[in-house]
């Protein structure tokens, strides 16, 4: 006795309940995604997913796995090369764009992992997953911008003869001169404030403070970044910046504040020049003694100010002090790449005030940062790749189907799944095509 024939469609149950299953999880994700992915697989696993991909190049949750199990490993050269081959049949797969950047990063080709990302927010099919996405972006930005300085570094020598961007400043932790540390975040906080009020204009380019704070690191400087003229030039030389800031502040008996700040134009090695500026005034004016201190930056610059943009730079971000510290504190977190508590003091600085728009921006950019591992974004896109392998099935049982039978099926969906359906399949193009022949030719091929 021979199997029945599929065009009879009038075997058991279990046929059509397996159809509809799978329908199911194309339409509304039922089945897949439903439950975490075992862990990264270890080496000992490695071999039957090798199997699995090889006689399946189509199957992306394999595959994500299996590259996962190889950078756990310390593979990520055969990751690439296994993630390189799965691309060419599956070009646009979010999971695997997303895994091709990782290990672009461990390669340390960040351009390349840029591209990477990018791609995989412009496949459209990361959906909820693009936060996961962006915060890769910005974890290759950070790696760039430190990796700029250590080439800097490498090659001193030929840097050094080159002349610096006269419009490109760069602005230092200030030093803090006093015993309580209830006033040492001032020292991230003010140069971050007057970053923001010289980039204002436009005319000046001001570097990121993470290169800044990188180049620091690298070259093993003292207590917020305090050095002597000569190795601030020194360090503007590298970053390829015209002018340098740094500075130091004071709190007198927790009543007043002064303020010195200098601007070290930066040249060839000998012909540096340095302005210095000095401000003092009650703590409870720290807002406006910040702002002409910018004004008078400005000036020293050689920015011959707007009365639009003086208006522009005189707006304050904060007028809470309490709010400056937490903020502080939140850039000190950040240097030290512990996010979570870069964005609780990033928070806090926004409920204390809730104006203070840039606190908000950062504590959303540190949540991005907080708590990412490859073990979730192997989980997440590959639950995303049994989706769309659920669907890609649905739409092959549906075309394959004899014509009653589609039509059952169509006729037991609402209109809103009709609507859902179409909008999961839609990203799919030969998908979307199978769908409207499905919904609307007639039976017998009329319409």
């Amino acid at each position: 006795m021979g199997h029945p024939r599929r065009s009879d469609y009038t075997g058991p149950m279990r046929t059509k309940r397996a159809f509809l299953t799978a329908l199911c999880a194309a339409a509304f994700g039922a089945c897949a995604g439903s439950a975490g992915l075992p862990p990264i697989p270890s080496p000992a696993e490695l071999p039957a997913l090798e199997v699995t991909v090889s006689a399946d190049p189509g199957d992306v949750e394999a595959g994500l796995r299996l590259a996962a199990g190889y950078r756990d490993a310390g593979r990520s050269g055969d990751g690439e090369i296994l993630i390189a081959e799965l691309l060419l049949v599956n070009p646009e797969d979010p999971g695997l764009l997303v895994m091709a950047g990782l290990l672009a990063e461990d390669a340390g080709e960040y351009e390349r992992a840029r591209i990477a990302y990018r791609s995989a927010l412009e496949s459209g099919r990361s959906g909820a997953l693009a936060a996961q996405v962006e915060r890769r972006l910005e974890v290759v930005r950070r790696a760039e911008l430190r990796a700029e300085v250590v080439d800097a570094l490498a090659r001193e020598g030929e840097v050094a003869q080159t002349d610096p961007d006269p419009a490109t400043v760069g602005v230092f932790p200030f030093f803090y001169e006093g015993d309580d540390p209830n006033w040492a975040p001032l020292a991230y906080a003010l140069p971050e404030m007057l970053s923001t009020d010289l980039a204002i204009t436009g005319r000046l380019q001001v570097l990121d403070r993470i290169r800044v704070q990188a180049l620091l690191h690298e070259m093993a400087l003292g207590e917020f970044g305090r050095v002597d003229e000569g190795t601030a030039a020194r360090s503007g030389r590298l970053l390829g910046s015209g002018n340098i800031i740094q500075g130091r502040f004071r709190i007198d008996e927790g009543a007043r504040i002064g303020i010195d700040a200098a601007v070290i134009e930066v040249n060839r090695p000998g012909l540096d020049r340095v302005d210095p500026l000095s401000a003092e005034d009650v703590v409870d004016r720290l807002f406006a003694l910040e702002k002409q201190l910018a004004l008078d930056l400005h000036a020293e610059l050689g920015i011959e100010l707007t009365a639009a943009e003086r208006q522009r730079i005189s707006e304050r971000q904060t007028e809470s002090v309490q709010a400056l510290l937490e903020f502080g504190r939140g850039l000190a977190a950040e240097d030290e790449g512990d996010f979570v508590l870069a964005r609780r003091h990033f928070s806090s600085a926004a409920s204390i005030d809730p104006r203070f728009s840039a606190a908000a921006a950062r504590a959303e950019m540190a949540g991005r940062m907080a708590g990412f591992s490859t073990a979730d974004v192997v989980n997440r896109f590959s639950d995303t790749a049994r989706r769309l392998a659920a669907q890609r099935h649905a739409v092959s049982l549906l075309r394959d189907a004899p014509v009653g039978v589609r039509e059952r099926v169509m006729d037991r969906m609402s209109a809103k799944r009709r609507a859902i359906l179409a909008e999961v399949l839609g990203q799919d193009r030969v998908g979307q095509a199978i769908l409207l022949e499905l919904i609307f030719r007639l039976p017998g091929g009329d319409d």
